[in-house]
This record gives C-alpha cells, sequence and structure tokens, in this order.
C-alpha cells in the first residue's frame, strides 16, 4: 500500500445518475486511490434538495470501476438493520473484492429530523452509540465469520450464514470522536476516521484508537472539505458566506500544508469533500497542483 493514499467525495446531491458517474470516471482518470459517498437521505438537512442514495450507488461504482477503492463516509448505524447492512457490504464486496471500505458511523442530533421523515428509529445519547457499536459487531463478524449469532437491544440474530464471502473482505472504518466510539474503532474496526478538526485533534483521536487496539493494525483517515483556488484570494471568495471552520481554504501550496499537518498527526488516507465536486476541473486541479507537495511532504 502506498504511504499516503488520496480520495475525492462524488457529486452526489443531483437528481442526475449521469452527474455522479462522470465524477467517479474523472476521479479513476485524475489517479485517485478512492471515491466515497455520503449516507443521507436528505442532503446535510436540506430535505428540498435532490440526492441519490448511498449503497445504491455504491454497488453500481463497484461495478463500471476497475482499479479505485469505493467507500461510504459515513454509513448511519441506524438506517439499516445491521444483518440487512452486512449484506449489502458483503455484496460489494463481492462486486470489488478488496476494494470496498464502509465507513460507519452514528449521526448526530442534526440527523434526527431526516430519520424521523423516513419513520427509521432515532437514538438519543448513549443509545445511539450503544447502537452503533452493536452494528459494528455484526458487521464484523457478518464480513469475517461463516456465520453470525448476535442478540442485544437492537438486534436479534442467531446461526444467520454469511454471504457472499468475498476475499478479502469490506473493511469496516469507524467515524466519530467520542471515547465511546474511539474504543470501538480500536477494538473491532479495520480503521478510523476523524472529519474536520484540528491536526492535534487527529493526533489525540488516534492515539486513542491506538491505545484501545491491542497492537492490532489500525487505518488512520482523516475526512474534510476543502476550497482550492489559484490563489489565497481566490479561495476565500470562493468560500463566500460559508463557516471558514469547515474547511480547509487556500491555493495549491496553503491546502497542502495544512493537509500535511494532518498527515503528520498520523492520517494515512485523505478524503477530500469539494462543494464543487461536480465542476469539471476540480478533481483534475486537486490530483495536478496539491497531491503532488502531499507526496513531497509538503
Amino acid at each position: 500500500m502506498k504511504e499516503l493514499m488520496v480520495g475525492v467525495s462524488l457529486p452526489q446531491f443531483t437528481a442526475e445518475p449521469q452527474v455522479m458517474l462522470d465524477g467517479v470516471r474523472r476521479a479513476e482518470a485524475a489517479g485517485f486511490d478512492s471515491v466515497w459517498l455520503f449516507d443521507h437521505l436528505w442532503p446535510l438537512g436540506r430535505k428540498d434538495r435532490p440526492i441519490l442514495e448511498c449503497w445504491s450507488c455504491l454497488a453500481w461504482l463497484a461495478a463500471i470501476t476497475e482499479h479505485i477503492q469505493v467507500g461510504t463516509l459515513v454509513t448511519r448505524s441506524s438506517l439499516r438493520h445491521p444483518a440487512v447492512l452486512a449484506k449489502m457490504a458483503a455484496t460489494v464486496g463481492e462486486i470489488a473484492p478488496g476494494r470496498s471500505i464502509v465507513g460507519i458511523g452514528s449521526g448526530d442530533q442534526a440527523s434526527r429530523p431526516e430519520n424521523e421523515a423516513f419513520g427509521i428509529p432515532y437514538y438519543r445519547g448513549d443509545e445511539r452509540i450503544d447502537q452503533l457499536v452493536s452494528t459494528v459487531k455484526v458487521l464484523s463478524r457478518y464480513l469475517n465469520e461463516p456465520s453470525v449469532s448476535h442478540h442485544d437491544d437492537f438486534a436479534a440474530i442467531e446461526g444467520l450464514p454469511t454471504s457472499p464471502r468475498s476475499h478479502p473482505p469490506p473493511r469496516i472504518w469507524v467515524g466519530g470522536r467520542s471515547e465511546q466510539v474511539l474504543e470501538v474503532a480500536g477494538k473491532e474496526a479495520d480503521g478510523w476516521n476523524g472529519w474536520g478538526g484540528t491536526p492535534e485533534d487527529f493526533a489525540a483521536g488516534a492515539q486513542l484508537v491506538l491505545d484501545y487496539s491491542g497492537g492490532r493494525p489500525i487505518e488512520f483517515s482523516w475526512g474534510g472539505q476543502v476550497i482550492l483556488g489559484n490563489s489565497d484570494s481566490d479561495a476565500q471568495a470562493k468560500l463566500a458566506g460559508r463557516d471558514p471552520k469547515h474547511f480547509v481554504v487556500g491555493a495549491a501550496d496553503t491546502v497542502a500544508a495544512q493537509l500535511q499537518a494532518f498527515v503528520d498527526a498520523g492520517a494515512r488516507h485523505l478524503v477530500i469533500a469539494f462543494p464543487d465536486a461536480g465542476t469539471a476541473g476540480t478533481y483534475e486541479t486537486f490530483a495536478e497542483k496539491v497531491v503532488p507537495l502531499l507526496a513531497a511532504g509538503a
């Protein structure tokens, strides 16, 4: 595996599948290592905007690509019964052996209206984390063992045969920053994703995951939103009225330096989300101007 891998989120907030398909072809042609979908039923609290469903699209992407990894960042654990989610993940893993990653998280308070609008239970507080832990355990066993038995307050499964059984199986990344989430990432998952925050936040989270891992190998990834401009001032203009604390913003060298700080903090896979991901040239410019700087250590 390369020392550093770089992936991009796809233009999923659209009613036109061709926009997303063009995006994955552009990303693969530009040499990115991975492509990612969000697991929302409407876009980030905007139920008036269109969105393509995550897992339906992931199977499609797996089938039309050859080399690039495909993943979710993150699947929300409450949206599907864990055994059904595991079956879906196993199927995508069979379509794209060794290329699929199930990034999974619990969601947060902002997820509540979405769950409730679709008639899906929403879990609060510690119960939400407990449900995530339950789902990760079912996923891990389903993807790695010949049968699954699991009983808790969220799922009752007895002697369920697992199929398909892809080799290697899809990898599981857990996303989130609470200590309970970091513990389940260390004990149950193949990797951890830290979204946003600071390099210091990332390093602290990664250390806790390592502490819980018992020496198991863990993949560390960072994900966040990037606005790339021809200059720092051009990028700031593109930022417009958005909250700057949620973005990495600047010209190529500025963006590379900020991302390198996360690499130095332990990230070995960067997942970049662009507000203008559907615009031709967005991936290509990042691959041409930023990735080489990261490869050289910024």
